[in-house]
């Protein structure tokens, strides 16, 4: 009988925000798990969180208390910098509070042994109830050929979401982007060729784009059917067309803008119209349409022209 692998040096980094419980089963299940090192990024949560955290004793855990709420999008950054300082750690693997890997994942990312060649590897997320989990299907360049994006356009089912399929088989296969819930990456890509996540993005896409970066630069990201997830969250994408609270439908309208331009290239001005429609047909199950399309235009204009620069704060005041 042959030897298993030897295991890969792999550091979790989790993000959290006001989701105590939550918190409490996911380090319960990555804490039973071989990582290397576990880094908690806490977003300046009042919910008791940072007790909770200083009362935990495990010598592989490294937390971080913010002052302020930077959103995932700075959480992630943040744990990524400090994932990378070492330079035995080969791989980062990132999650919000509320997903969790489960029992076996890090021993079936281990027997994969990635090719020096793939930089990413994609995790199969779950709902606690067995169900795919919409919000965090890898994705497919749908624009890479006239005849995948005509495919696509005729597929009522979706566009650019991997298929069920792929979650039936047991071979990896090749994306062009994933979230940050059971995301693996290549440290060295991120000392180097890929850098930080972007923290201006607050919340939403920041996984998106940074994914996709990874492949535009000629790397391969594998969804590995295998390595499971699970994500116990409720989500617009898991049932409803509405985002609650309101200021979360800026940042993935705005947010949405860099992501499309990037994946689609010289056809993203053909696109934005239907862009746009996905949104104005949600109007009307708002409970303030006008506030919607006050907001809807504002984060139109932010996303197009680049403008990352208003603070949190400020959206949740005019968006509430």
């Amino acid at each position: 009988m042959s030897p298993p692998p030897a295991r890969l040096d792999v550091t979790a980094v989790i993000v959290t925000c006001n989701r105590l419980e939550k918190l409490r089963l996911t380090l319960q299940a990555t804490l039973a798990q071989a990582f290397a090192r576990v880094i908690v990024i806490n977003n300046a949560s009042n919910d008791g969180t940072e007790a909770y955290l200083r009362g935990l004793e495990d010598e592989r855990l490294e937390i971080v208390h913010e002052p302020v709420n930077t959103g995932g999008a700075g959480g992630f950054k943040r744990g990524f910098s400090l994932a990378v300082k070492g330079e035995a750690t080969e791989w980062l693997v990132c999650f919000d509070d509320d997903a969790f890997p489960a029992p076996d994942a890090l021993d079936r990312f281990t027997a994969l042994r990635p090719d020096a060649d793939v930089g990413g590897v994609a995790a199969a997320v779950y709902f606690p109830d067995g169900r795919i989990c919409p919000m965090n299907r890898p994705g497919m360049n749908i624009f890479h050929s006239p005849r995948r994006l005509l495919k696509a356009a005729l597929n009522r089912s979706g566009t650019i979401g991997l298929g069920d399929a792929a979650y039936a088989g047991t071979e990896p296969v090749s994306v062009a982007f994933s979230s940050f819930v059971g995301l693996f990456v290549r440290c060295a890509l991120v000392r180097g060729t890929l850098g930080l996540p972007r923290a201006d993005l607050f919340i939403y896409r920041d996984d998106s784009l940074y994914t996709l970066s990874l492949t535009r630069a000629g790397y391969r990201l594998l969804f590995a059917p295998g390595v499971r997830f699970v994500h116990d969250c409720s989500t617009p994408s898991s049932g409803s067309r509405v985002y609650k609270p309101l200021w979360k439908a800026y940042y993935i309208i705005r947010n949405d803008m860099p992501f499309f331009r990037m994946l689609s290239g010289p056809h993203f001005f053909l696109i934005l119209p239907f862009l746009i429609g996905k949104f104005l047909i949600t109007v009307p199950y708002y409970d303030n349409p006008v506030l919607f399309l006050r907001l809807l235009c504002t984060a139109l204009s932010d996303g197009l022209r680049g403008n990352f620069t208003k603070l949190h704060k400020d959206v949740v005041r005019r968006f509430s």
